[in-house]
């Protein structure tokens, strides 16, 4: 294991703190016709994104829907969100199990074409709570990776996005093109 570390460090050298490469300012957020069963999210970056920067987006984006699809957005269960940590905290493990259950029931891959990309989703019977998630998550991909310009929830169509146009996507690596799916229903 040493010696991987000490190939590591003579291959990037000592200065370990990355150059960011995404964008310095927020981006826009907006809604239109919101219908929390059956939406894209819309991403608009600051140009075409390379292969790595489609398997981040799209990494993020999965991880989010698995933390969804496992209830972990139900805010009706934030026992600790108000809490102060400086004393010991009590967590009722009986209430957390007995709040209705909450959870995204579907996604899409994320496609791309040209600087657009989308996601297909459905939340299910969660609220509104994963959509201020996502967007903590992608802010921080924004400035230090991407440079998303926009981000539009909801609306089926955005600009010239053509149906069935050849995306990369992130279901094969982003290694190459791959027809455009319906999402899934």
């Amino acid at each position: 294991m040493r010696k991987r570390v000490e190939e590591r460090v003579r291959k990037k050298g000592r200065d370990f703190n990355k150059k960011k490469t995404g964008s310095v300012p927020s981006f826009k957020v907006s809604f239109r016709d919101c219908n929390p069963l059956d939406s894209y999210i819309w991403f608009e970056l600051y140009g075409s994104p390379s292969d790595r920067e489609v398997n981040l987006i799209g990494s993020a984006i999965q991880s989010w829907y698995v933390m969804g699809r496992l209830g972990a957005f139900n805010s009706s269960n934030l026992q600790l969100a108000t809490a102060s940590m400086e004393y010991d905290p009590l967590y009722d493990a009986d209430k957390g199990f007995n709040v209705m259950p909450s959870s995204f029931h579907d996604i899409s891959d994320v496609e791309f074409q040209e600087n657009w990309g989308r996601v297909w989703v459905d939340l299910g019977t969660s609220d509104f709570s994963p959509i201020d998630v996502l967007l903590n998550c992608m802010t921080v991909l924004s400035a230090d990776y991407l440079g998303i310009q926009q981000t539009v929830f909801c609306g089926h169509r955005i600009g010239d996005w053509e149906e069935c146009l050849t995306n990369r996507g992130v279901a094969e690596g982003a290694q190459g093109a791959r027809p455009c799916m319906a999402p899934k229903k």
